[in-house]
């Protein structure tokens, strides 16, 4: 607002000299006119505008290096698995169960020497808790003893047929010898027995008669007669004897031997004693 009002101050002086020169040179007078903007003994005073610029730079500089550290922290999760091996313990089944066995088989009284040990083989079926020591078993036997030379021309090998009903007893000892996995159960067992047999060389038990060293017939000759019979024939018996086993989840691995003791004709031939040696297994 100043700034317009000292440039129109400035005009108008301006226009006021030019007419003033203008009316001199008409006039062609000689005097000076004083023109004055200021009244007597009034002193001009200088004036001061201030004109502030604002001004923008860009100032460029070079490329500076600055180094600079950087600390970096890295968070490392490590996540160890740890393995605990908890040992299983099968469960034990007891109960019914069936099985197999096989082994050889050992004559003796009156039918050893005269007759050699032979192969045997079995099955099993029974019933046997684990919680009560007493259990029930029925078995079935097939032998056939091997000759002896002395008596090989009486006939083909001798077979013989057992069937036992037994009662088991498990006996309470040494049961965890072989930590808990295992049950180790030794018992014993016995029974009735019924066999049947055909070719079974039997020694007279008089001493005399028959043939060869032992004086053997086959059994169920009659006295007096031929010395071979290729008939079937029976007798019952008892058994008495123990085993072993080992229980592990639904079976059991056992070793066992008994005596089978049977007569024919006790008053010709003597007592008879048939000693299976088993190895078998049951599953439950």
């Amino acid at each position: 607002m100043f700034n317009r009002n000292a440039l129109l101050l400035v005009a108008g002086a301006a226009i006021f000299t030019l007419d003033a020169s203008v009316a001199s040179a008409q006039a062609r007078s000689t005097k000076r006119i004083p023109i004055t903007k200021e009244a007597p003994g009034e002193v001009a005073a200088p004036r001061v505008d201030t004109v502030t610029v604002y001004k923008t730079d860009t100032l460029r500089t070079m490329g500076r290096v600055d180094t600079v550290t950087v600390t970096q922290t890295n968070t490392v999760t490590r996540v160890d698995t740890v393995t605990q091996n908890v040992p299983l313990v099968a469960k034990h089944i007891g109960g019914l169960y069936v099985g197999l066995g096989a082994g050889p088989n050992l004559p003796f009284g009156a039918i050893r020497t005269v007759n050699e040990p032979g192969a045997m083989g079995q099955v099993n079926l029974g019933w046997q808790s684990l919680n009560f020591p007493i259990g029930v078993r029925l078995d079935g036997s097939y032998t056939q003893f091997s000759d002896n030379a002395d008596y090989d021309f009486l006939g083909p090998k001798a077979d013989m047929m057992v069937g036992n009903g037994d009662l088991r007893l498990n006996l309470p000892l040494f049961n965890h010898f072989l930590g808990s996995s295992v049950l180790m159960t030794p018992y014993v067992l016995g029974g009735g027995s019924y066999l049947r047999y055909r070719e079974l060389r039997m020694k007279l038990d008089s001493g005399t008669g028959g043939v060869g060293p032992q004086h053997a017939v086959i059994a169920g000759t009659v006295s007096g007669t031929s010395f071979t019979n290729s008939d079937w024939h029976d007798s019952w018996g008892w058994n008495l004897g123990g085993g072993l086993a080992f229980h592990a989840g639904k079976k059991e691995i056992f070793v066992e031997s008994r005596a089978i003791h049977f007569t024919r004709d006790e008053n010709r031939y003597g007592t008879s004693w048939s000693v299976p040696i088993t190895f078998g297994v049951n599953f439950f």
